[in-house]
């Protein structure tokens, strides 16, 4: 009993020393602020001359391993702040790079707990923290959790940035020379966590699980309102918390499994903002001298999930699984405003002599109620028959069915003033109770039949044929929302379609062994693949696959690998020919890469990818006044990337890792637009370079220290015609860091 009661003293006194260092190390994670580099090679205990020995540091009944890496990075930036933030967003300052801790029993029978295991990487000022954790008690219970963070950064030159020349003859705009209309600095936080009760127990074990989501941060948008477009912030806040249970386990020779889960979330994003002028600054066209905006939504998800599988006769397995969901959300839009040389959009208002302008907006309203229904199910069947050892015939059958129920009730107000002689007139108009209906069901069935065969351990081939039948109903009744309203009074309408079509693709492909140390793998695909939400014409497609892995020996490899795919949509919907509206996207991807490790001080790993795209679509558009219906947009991608990783082990103590990547785009070449061609054809790529070099040395100090210090550097170059501006930059990224072990023997 006295041994034990000072080996629980040990233990307590252990964990004390040790959460000392380990709070110390998490202070650092407030201050944070620089890029995680790679974690510091561990000291292989075989490299050193003494016998091994079992890493753990004695706790009382438990074992501890862990380690704690902290340290500073440095940063300098010079050119395009917000593309370098955009891509990389890593700051300077102190911040814990990454952690472990591992806790077990030392003779697998703990007290409240046989093991725990923690894990943290990027937490400070990186764009992205991840924490997982893992206790458990085989017999009774396990706990699994993960946390994330994620720190979205965009800012960047887009086509969404208006380019036109300013000149008061003209549209008065002026090119913003910092950054597009859209933007985004938000934080999304995320988790997942598990709880199964009995989780070795074969009859039945239950799972409890919760996960949060919360979105948060400012970002910017585009309107276009009363005859002007405005770009202004909105504040983002969502959530989302998703609550479930379940069981699963084994009856005899049925093995099931069951989940209920509930999801509730909302959104509160609002803007509200004084006086905001619009993309145009031409004061005839309307400004805005106050404005606030909020599209407040709550909703829920209950969704229960079943399934059953068996092995009949050891030569019959059979899958089914059924997933049942039922989704109500209620939403408004609601917006105050008013403004200057207003354009209300209203038929046949303001009334009197024309033209409308100059006026004064003194109010103007929108107030827009809604809720949407979704139920849907989800259920497939698979079986597969082992006909012998060496064929294996299969079948997957699934039923996919939603109905989407939609409602909504418009009610907007404007009151302007207007000069009237040497008088003023105020007019106003409102409309109440303007309601809509929408109506969507969609049903499909598909069903997959597939085969293996063996020929023997070296060669074997797999074939399929995949059939899809959809039908969608749609209906609308009601009012057109995008009318504001009109002074000849307001009509309703109705209208419903039906659309149905099949979707055939054949497939296969061989897995080959020429020799021991080489394999060989193909695939392939063709036929026709649909969408659910867009067009009922059938995407037509084929798809390759093809790699190759040969090692001559058991320190040096070959990979390749090829993969091409052809994606066009045909211009027609449901076998009716329409007017011109394809699109041919043509894709090829060749990848290579080569391992070598000469020796157990050495590695090296280096390898070459090359992107090939080419997309061709039909678009709509004007240029200079002229309608183009059937204009080109040509989009090409010619990337090239390569990579070469090394690490040596210098001396038993100290290693060395250099890396270098580079990305190559270019782009479309000479290849130039011809917007008032005929057709007209617009020409788009993103030719650019971007290469990152990094060396890290790492100092072994003693068995419970490791000292790193490395520099990484970054430099981006994009072509001119990405205009209106290159976004380049070049980033400096030096950095030192203290790996500190609890548990590793010399």
């Amino acid at each position: 009993m006295k041994e034990r009661v000072k080996a629980i003293h040990r233990f307590r006194r252990f964990l004390q020393k040790n959460v000392c260092v380990i709070c110390g190390c998490l202070v650092f994670v407030s201050f944070a602020a620089a890029q995680q580099p790679a974690s510091s090679p561990a000291t292989n205990a075989a490299t050193d001359n003494n016998a091994p020995v079992q890493a753990g540091e004695d706790a009382g009944n438990y074992t501890i391993i862990s380690t704690v890496e902290f340290g500073y990075r440095g940063l300098r930036v010079g050119g395009d702040l917000n593309k370098y933030q955009s891509d990389l967003n890593y700051r300077t300052g102190p911040r814990l790079f990454d952690s472990s801790f591992l806790m077990r029993s030392q003779d697998g029978k703990g007290g409240l707990f046989d093991s725990v295991i923690l894990t943290t990487t990027g937490w400070g000022a990186d764009p992205n923290g991840h924490m997982r954790f893992t206790v458990e008690k085989p017999e009774w219970y396990r706990l699994d959790g993960t946390y994330r963070r994620f720190n979205y950064f965009r800012f960047l030159n887009s086509f969404a940035n208006p380019n036109w020349v300013f000149s008061p003859s003209s549209f008065s705009v002026p090119p913003k020379s910092i950054t597009g209309e859209h933007g985004y600095n938000t934080e999304m936080k995320m988790g997942d966590f598990d709880l199964t009760i009995l989780p070795k127990n074969r009859l039945i074990k239950f799972n409890v699980g919760y996960s949060p989501e919360r979105l948060n941060g400012p970002a910017f948008t585009n309107y276009h309102l009363g005859g002007n477009e405005f770009n202004y912030p909105v504040e983002l806040r969502s959530r989302a918390d998703d609550f479930r249970f379940g069981a699963e386990g084994t009856l005899g020779p049925i093995d099931y499994s069951f989940l209920q889960g509930f999801r509730r979330f909302r959104d509160d994003g609002f803007t509200n903002l004084g006086a905001t002028p619009g993309i145009n600054l031409d004061p005839a066209k309307g400004q805005l001298t106050s404005f606030h905006h909020e599209e407040p939504s709550r909703g829920s998800i209950d969704f229960t999930r079943g399934s059953i599988h068996t092995l009949l006769f050891k030569r019959l397995d059979i899958t089914g699984r059924i997933i049942y969901s039922d989704s109500d959300s209620t939403f408004a839009f609601i917006e105050n405003y008013s403004g200057t040389n207003w354009n209300p959009r209203v038929s046949g208002w303001p009334p009197g002599p024309l033209p409308s302008t100059p006026n004064t907006l003194n109010l103007g309203q929108y107030n827009i109620t809604g809720d949407t229904h979704r139920p849907s199910t989800l259920g497939d069947i698979a079986m597969t028959f082992l006909a012998t050892n060496k064929l294996r015939i299969s079948n997957t059958f699934r039923v996919d069915d939603f109905k989407i129920h939609g409602n909504a009730v418009l009610a907007d107000f404007f009151s302007i003033t207007r000069p009237n002689g040497a008088t003023t007139r105020t007019d106003t108009i409102g409309f109440s109770n303007l309601d809509a209906h929408t109506n969507i069901e969609y049903r499909k069935y598909q069903n997959i039949v597939e085969g293996d065969y063996q020929f023997n351990p070296h060669y074997s081939i797999h074939f399929g044929y995949r059939y899809g039948h959809r039908r969608i109903e749609e209906s609308f009744e009601g009012f057109d929302l995008g009318s504001n309203g009109s002074v000849s009074g307001n009509t309703r309408s109705s209208s419903s379609t039906t659309d149905q079509n099949n979707t055939h693709v054949v497939f296969g492909g061989f897995k080959a062994r020429p020799a021991t140390n080489w394999t060989i793998y193909f695939d392939g695909e063709r036929g026709t693949a649909d969408n659910v939400f867009t067009r009922i014409g059938n995407y037509d497609y084929t798809n390759i696959r093809a790699k190759s892995r040969y090692a001559p020996n058991n320190k040096l490899s070959f990979n390749l690998a090829f993969i091409s795919r052809d994606n066009a949509n045909p211009s027609e919907i449901a076998g009716v020919s329409l007017q011109d509206f394809g699109v041919s996207i043509k894709s090829r991807v060749f990848t290579a890469a080569v391992d070598w490790n000469p020796n157990s001080r050495l590695s090296i790993n280096t390898g070459y990818n090359y992107n090939w795209l080419n997309s061709n679509a039909v678009v709509n558009f004007f240029f200079n006044n002229i309608q183009h219906p059937e204009g080109r947009s040509l989009y090409f991608v010619r990337n090239n990337f390569f990579f070469i990783d090394t690490t040596a082990l210098l001396t038993s103590r100290v290693s060395l890792y250099t890396a270098y990547r580079i990305n190559k785009d270019n782009g479309q070449g000479t290849r130039i637009a011809d917007p008032a061609g005929t057709p007209g054809i617009l020409v788009s790529s993103y030719p650019m370079s971007f290469q990152s070099p990094e060396a890290r040395l790492a100092i072994k100090i003693n068995r419970r220290l490791d000292w790193n210090f490395g520099y990484q550097y970054y430099n981006y170059n994009e072509s001119d015609i990405v205009g209106p501006r290159p976004q380049n930059y070049h980033a400096h990224l030096p950095y030192t860091s203290l790996r500190l072990y609890f548990g590793r023997k010399e």
